[in-house]
């Protein structure tokens, strides 16, 4: 099953000759059935485009920065020797538009740097679209990184293509990887499994369907090997050859897992369209058994399941029960300790909806990494678990190191404009358009707060009643300052979360609404340095941006967040005031603040409140603080009407 690589001048040439041909009268009055082998023989000619190895993009920044792009689906997650972890998504679309993006984490997942590698086969050039659309990521026993791809015309143009490239060094500063090989036709979503002799087992899919949309009914010779087949490799990873596989009923893209059983036997566990089903192989997967249903209840979705080095195995899943599940929600983590037979723990990784697609390895310490996704076209966030074996056994996180949901990546496309919609307040050199009273002074084309004597106020036009505002600021240590965008005690904090006592609450930190509702964690920089800021008010909803993150999202007409609108209502706020002054706080600190702009949100561009938004809590000595403050507001109110 070899297959040549062509030049695209060569696939082009082709395309456009059998085109010509089309207007030979022996082709333009044929029979129908000899027009459809012409169709055929043109797009298998469009699709040898597919050969073409892909250019790897090792600087893709700015053009594949997080604000360019707008979709996310996992592919997969592997950690190297020197223990950086290399992420891979799909942005672009599950569709036609797909291309890969990596980024890495030095610190076990906590914090992850920006795209550090792009696949993108797209071409202006081309007929139809070049897509890279599924794979994964595997460390080899050698500590070599592989990425598997898949390259294809459309999604699916009846053969597609297996190929990977090679990190040898995935934890230098920068990585060398090889040139891209293509394996086999179909596609490979899950790892490769290192059997107990050595082999290298690959499980790649050819989809049983055919091509998709006009590549139907392309590339029929390859109709005996469409199914789920396993691929072996006992040199590591210099030749692969196909082994064998198997069919299964009412199929769908198959991501189909393999692992070898204590006996020697592998079990295949496949995604269909009906749920998960099984077949074994007792000769090292050449042949297999007739599929049957698996007793693991599973929505038509990609699952995980890996031998782990205490040689249980890891079964990630939807739902919390082995027999149930609620569609895509609810992934959760299981063990078996006698090959699959039987499950123990659930640990729920992400109670939510719109999450799907898990992958994962094991690090040398026993713990447990798992990627997913969340909302792929809407939110398109890549998410990551890291727990062990003791917490899937206990159903709960117990181990110290242990977190859930945090953040690989999120595309910020959909929420940023370009520059050009905005309309700048002021020429950052002079106080045009602002009024002060001689306690603020430029400074590096920033306005500086010197001394006491009140805000900066903006006076060449109110608050449109519908804006998104950007600005930049900066504070000195122990500073409190804020941004004031509607009437009424609307604002902004801007904080020194370390050195002021109102860090001490997030309600009152910066990026809060202060006094009202707390940002989700602390982005905060380091006094001194200069903070990203962005405002976005549309109709009742409301959003704080903090360095490149959405912090603080929510309707305030929402019920379930009425207690913290009359917490800022005690404290004499107003959040459905319109109109009035913006203005930058004296709150008796050295601050800075430069770039504002804004502009006006149409009445046709929505913003919706993010519904994984969870404000930070505020407890203890902070909490009571501030219900005494509450208080005594209260008190004061009361009195005032006597």
């Amino acid at each position: 099953m070899k297959t040549a690589t062509i030049p695209v001048a060569v696939a082009l040439s082709a395309y456009t000759s059998l085109c010509l041909m089309a207007t030979e009268p022996s082709i333009r009055f044929a029979t129908p059935a000899a027009i459809r082998e012409f169709e055929t023989t043109v797009l298998e000619t469009v699709a040898d485009l597919a050969l073409v190895p892909p250019v790897l993009d090792t600087k893709p920044l700015p053009k594949y920065d997080y604000d360019q792009l707008d979709y996310g689906m996992t592919i997969g997650i592997a950690g190297t020797p020197k223990g950086r972890i290399w992420a891979c998504w799909v942005a672009g679309g599950d569709s036609p538009e797909a291309f890969f993006v990596l980024a890495t984490s030095d610190d076990r997942g906590q914090t992850w740097s920006k795209p550090r590698l792009v696949l993108d086969s797209h071409s202006s050039r081309l007929p139809r679209p070049r897509s890279i659309l599924v794979g994964t990521l595997w460390t080899d026993p050698r500590g070599r990184l592989w990425l598997f791809f898949d390259q294809s015309i459309d999604m699916f143009d009846g053969r597609a293509g297996v190929w990977a490239t090679v990190g040898e060094n995935p934890d230098a500063a920068e990585p060398q990887w090889s040139p891209p090989r293509r394996i086999w036709h179909g596609v490979t979503l899950n790892k490769p499994t290192v059997l107990a002799s050595g082999t290298w087992l690959l499980p790649v899919s050819l989809d049983q369907r055919g091509g998709f949309g006009p590549f139907r009914g392309c590339f029929h010779e390859l109709d005996p090997f469409r199914g789920a087949n396993v691929f072996g490799s006992r040199d590591q990873g210099r030749h692969w050859d196909r082994i064998g596989g198997v069919q299964f009923p009412n199929p769908d893209w198959h991501e189909h897992m393999v692992v070898e059983r204590g006996d020697g036997s592998l079990l295949m566990v496949a995604r269909t369209a009906t749920g998960l089903m099984e077949s074994t192989s007792t000769d090292g997967g050449a042949s297999w058994s007739e599929p049957v249903a698996s007793v693991i209840a599973h929505p038509n979705a990609r699952f995980h399941l890996r031998r782990l080095a205490s040689g249980r195995l890891l079964l990630v899943k939807h739902g919390n029960r082995i027999d149930s599940h609620q569609g895509r929600s609810q992934l959760s983590a299981w063990l078996s300790d006698d090959d699959g037979r039987s499950w123990r723990g659930g640990l729920v990784l992400d109670e939510r909806g719109g999450v799907s697609y898990p992958d994962g390895f094991q690090q040398p310490d026993g713990t447990i990494f798992v990627s997913y996704d969340r909302n792929r076209a809407t939110d398109g966030e890549i998410l990551l678990a890291r727990f062990t074996e003791a917490d899937v056994l206990a159903g709960t996180l117990v181990t110290d190191d242990a977190r859930l949901k945090l953040m690989i990546s999120r595309p910020l496309a959909r929420f940023t404009k370009p520059e050009a919609a905005f309309r700048p307040l002021g020429d950052g050199v002079t106080f045009a358009g602002w009024e002060h009273a001689g306690n603020w002074a430029m400074a590096d084309g920033a306005y500086h707060r010197v001394h006491g004597g009140g805000p900066l106020t903006y006076t060449a036009a109110t608050v449109p009643d519908d804006f998104e505002l950007r600005f930049e600021w900066k504070v000195s240590v122990g500073c409190n300052s804020g941004v004031y965008y509607r009437p009424g005690q609307v604002e902004y904090q801007v904080l020194d979360n370390v050195g002021s006592p109102y860090g001490r609450n997030p309600r009152q930190a910066a990026a809060s609404l202060f006094f009202c509702m707390a940002p989700s964690e602390d982005l905060t920089r380091p006094v001194g340095a200069w903070n990203t800021a962005r405002i976005l008010c549309k109709d009742s909803v409301i959003e704080h941006w903090l360095n490149g993150e959405p912090v603080l999202s929510f309707d305030y007409e929402d019920p379930r967040w009425a207690q913290y609108v009359e917490l800022l209502s005690v404290r004499g706020g107003d959040l459905t005031g319109r109109g009035g002054r913006l203005w930058l706080q004296d709150h008796g600190h050295e601050v800075w603040f430069r770039r504002l702009r804004w502009r006006e949100i149409p009445t046709g561009e929505p913003l919706v409140q993010k519904l994984y938004f969870q404000p930070q809590s505020v407890t203890g000595a902070a909490l009571a603080a501030e219900q005494e403050r509450v208080r005594k507001m209260k008190q004061a109110a009361a009195a005032s009407e006597r």
